[in-house]
């Protein structure tokens, strides 16, 4: 039988299961690879449907509520066996296969060959829309590319030209981190709904199809405790008792089998430590502003290659390292300072020398691993060093620092005039996001590379319960992606892939948000805005892919756009505002010529069209 399409989808799939809200449309056809593993969820998906019918305008009521924890916590009985059926129709929601090659996760970085267009003829339409709660990834009728009829260059449009493959690297994938945390929220839930988050990120055509990720080398603020790789002595400078146990006990290697099985082939992953032992630091801390002792430099780099080397014995492949993360902070959990020539010897001296010693030069090393702000600064400081550079593959960063999001950066107000609001004063926030450093890095060495490691949304001290649905989150991540990835970013890795109903367990209290809830109490899993809206990068945008220049005439409407191995051009259009925006998709090929349609983007929605040679009738 054909799969089911999900296409009325709220925050909490627990409610989204108790109403009844899964409904049959157009049949696809199943992948012939898949049937065997969902057919189970597909049944219960199924089962939800006959139940629908006499609910759908009570839901799409209900479903204007943001806030999906309520039923999730009033009814944690009744919710076990929906979470499940509602897991199963969140992978159904996104069963039509996305556009890219699949099976082939980690890419070559070297200069990339030119990408092939198609005779572009029809655009799919991939829309997911706050205010309809049918729209979820939801897959639209496709659209036939015509000649432009537009009336000019300054018509309402997004245009898109392939005159030019733009100098970039070929896309790394999209990811998310491997935490203890994560491990721990989500085997507080059901097994059935531990497989269905699982797939729900990784599997290549039923999920978002994540590729890349990053774990962490010993403990973190996401984990439960201090701990480290092993019960290491103090002053034993060969780490005679190193051992991975803990990422067994800890559910963490569990996570990576499972991920690196449902994506087919090996993730690419980034291993970044947050502290030293404590006893190789200068305060004999995990947490503060220590510093890595001079006499451990070599020790330490050491345990940079065991890590990869045990891992390897794991059936884990490493694929790159950070040397610290967010090096300038002294934190109250794990951390540990590095001021830029602290960083720079560190990889002149020791981890890039070991490395090479250990038979791993082939593992990346990369720097900074800290937020946009100060990224081109230490930048341009480390590169200066050019035994140093010889190391490094290149840069990776974090988004935190923007005002709009988190109550600790700094906050100015920039002041207007609206002039078509009788002159009414108007303000815009500025604080430390620094979006523009990104693309000032990309220009100071082209050579090098650039990854994005980490962004979510703290909580700064409110209940997670208030953040559950909230659609800006979405917004959030897309605005960050475009920027980044039109300023040369190569790869996105977002932070947690779950956490629990608090989000956490952090054990230092520092909790935050997760594209998946896995809310332990009620046994739910509780998709966010944020799943969705990443999930119109990842599923189109895939490993291998080129960048193709693209602009918008209007600025409420975000856009970036990609050209797939297999010819097929994915472009991504956001609006954050509530007004509902017609404009023109135009695309010119090679020799310049257009071909264009006309499409809407509505009040705070996010669209893929998927540009391909395809019939207009599906």
């Amino acid at each position: 039988p054909p799969l089911p399409f999900a296409q009325n989808m709220t925050w909490s799939l627990v409610r989204s299961a108790t109403e009844g809200v899964v409904r049959q449309a157009r049949p696809l056809a199943p992948n012939r690879r898949n049937v065997a593993n969902i057919a189970t969820l597909s049944r219960l998906s199924a089962q939800q449907q006959q139940q629908s019918s006499s609910k759908q305008q009570q839901n799409h009521e209900q479903s204007q509520r943001e806030d999906g924890s309520e039923d999730a916590q009033s009814h944690p009985k009744s919710a076990v066996a929906a979470a499940s059926a509602a897991a199963a129709a969140v992978l159904a929601a996104i069963s039509v296969s996305p556009s890219g090659v699949r099976g082939q996760t980690q890419c070559s970085t070297n200069t990339p060959t030119k990408h092939q267009p198609l005779p572009y003829k029809r655009l799919r339409h991939i829309r997911t829309s706050k205010h309809s709660s049918n729209e979820r990834l939801a897959e639209l009728p496709p659209i036939t590319l015509t000649k432009d009829i537009s009336g000019g260059s300054q018509a309402p449009s997004v245009f898109v030209t392939l005159s030019r493959q733009m100098e970039t690297r070929p896309w790394l994938g999209f990811g998310g981190s491997f935490t203890e945390s994560s491990a721990v929220a989500l085997s507080r839930l059901p097994e059935i709904q531990q497989e269905a988050a699982m797939k729900a990120y990784f599997d290549p055509v039923r999920g978002l199809g994540y590729s890349i990720g990053r774990v962490h080398i010993a403990s973190c603020d996401f984990s439960t405790e201090n701990w480290t790789c092993g019960p290491l002595v103090e002053g034993d400078k060969e780490l005679k008792l190193f051992s991975l146990e803990e990422y067994e006990k800890r559910g963490i290697m569990k996570m990576l089998r499972e991920a690196t099985a449902l994506a087919g082939s090996p993730l690419t992953l980034l291993a970044s430590p947050w502290s030293p032992p404590f006893w190789m630091k200068t305060t004999r801390k995990f947490y503060g502003d220590g510093k890595l002792l001079p006499e451990y430099r070599e020790a330490w780099a050491l345990h940079y290659a065991k890590f990869v080397q045990e891992m390897k014995k794991k059936g884990i492949d490493i694929w790159g390292v950070s040397v610290q993360n967010e090096p300038e902070a002294a934190q109250i959990w794990e951390s540990c300072i590095y001021q830029a020539e602290d960083e720079t010897s560190f990889i002149r001296d020791f981890l890039g020398p070991m490395m090479h010693k250990q038979g791993l030069k082939d593992v990346k090393i990369l720097f900074w691993d800290h937020n946009r702000d100060g990224m081109l600064e230490r930048a341009a400081r480390t590169y200066a060093d050019s035994k140093a550079a010889q190391y490094i593959w290149g840069i990776c960063f974090h988004w935190y620092g923007d005002p709009r999001f988190e109550s600790w950066p700094p906050r100015m107000e920039a002041t207007f005039k609206d002039r078509q609001r009788d002159g009414k004063d108007i303000y815009e926030l500025k604080g430390c996001a620094g979006f523009e450093n990104v693309r000032r890095v990309a220009d100071l060495r082209p050579d090098k590379h650039i990854l994005f490691s980490e962004g979510c949304q703290e909580l700064g001290g409110r209940p997670l319960k208030e953040l559950l649905g909230d659609w800006k989150l979405g917004e959030r991540y897309a605005m960050n992606i475009i920027n980044d990835l039109n300023s040369g970013c190569e790869g996105f890795i977002d932070w947690n892939l779950f956490l629990d109903e608090d989000g956490g367990p952090n054990h230092v209290g520092n909790m935050c948000s997760a594209p998946v809830i896995c809310h332990g109490k009620a046994q739910a899993t509780l998709y966010q805005p944020s799943f969705w809206y990443i999930g119109h990068f990842s599923r189109y945008i895939r490993p291998g892919a080129h960048q193709v220049l693209s602009s918008t005439s209007r600025d409420v409407l975000e856009v970036t756009s990609f050209l797939n191995v297999d010819g097929k051009l994915a472009v991504v259009v956001m609006n954050q505002s509530e007004d509902n925006i017609e404009f023109w998709l135009k695309i010119a090929d090679e020799k310049g010529q257009l071909s264009a349609a006309k499409v809407s983007a509505p009040g705070r929605s996010i669209s893929t069209f998927v540009a391909d040679a395809g019939a207009a009738a599906l």
